[in-house]
């Protein structure tokens, strides 16, 4: 799992929240890519994952905190872009099966923290992940 988000950015952050959980957690295979997810794809070669999930915030016009399942296309399409190489594009040459999960932010102003319900969004969705339930989030497309 690679979670992926600009720290500086307030809510864009939330992917690399639901990383950071995780991994406090005990979980293997998690990645917190913070806005470079370029920079891991050397161990993500070496790893070989059948199933790569992507968390990032993404902007699909919903209330803040609210999270769908994408395509890794549909991230794309629904992105503030922060990262510098479109995902679908930085994944392409991999045999792996991509899917994202996006979440909903409110603020993006550049220092702001996480808000409320971005947080407890991050929470809700490590939780999912962690228990293997994630596909039960409603998709977006």
């Amino acid at each position: 799992m690679w979670g992926v988000g600009n720290e500086l950015r307030g809510d864009d952050a939330v992917g690399c929240r639901v990383a950071r959980l995780l991994m406090e957690w005990g979980m293997p295979g998690v990645t917190d890519c913070g806005s470079m997810p370029e920079n891991h794809v050397v161990a993500l070669r070496k790893a070989r994952p059948r199933t790569l999930l992507i968390v990032d915030a993404a902007d699909m016009g919903l209330p803040p905190g609210e999270c769908r399942r994408l395509s890794l296309g549909g991230l794309d399409a629904v992105l503030d872009s922060t990262h510098g190489i479109p995902l679908s594009l930085l994944l392409a040459p991999f045999k792996v099966k991509a899917e994202a999960l996006g979440i909903q932010p409110g603020n993006l102003r550049l220092g702001a923290p996480l808000t409320d319900a971005v947080e407890l969004a991050a929470l809700r969705a490590a939780e999912l992940i962690q228990r293997g339930e994630w596909q039960s989030i409603q998709s977006y497309e």
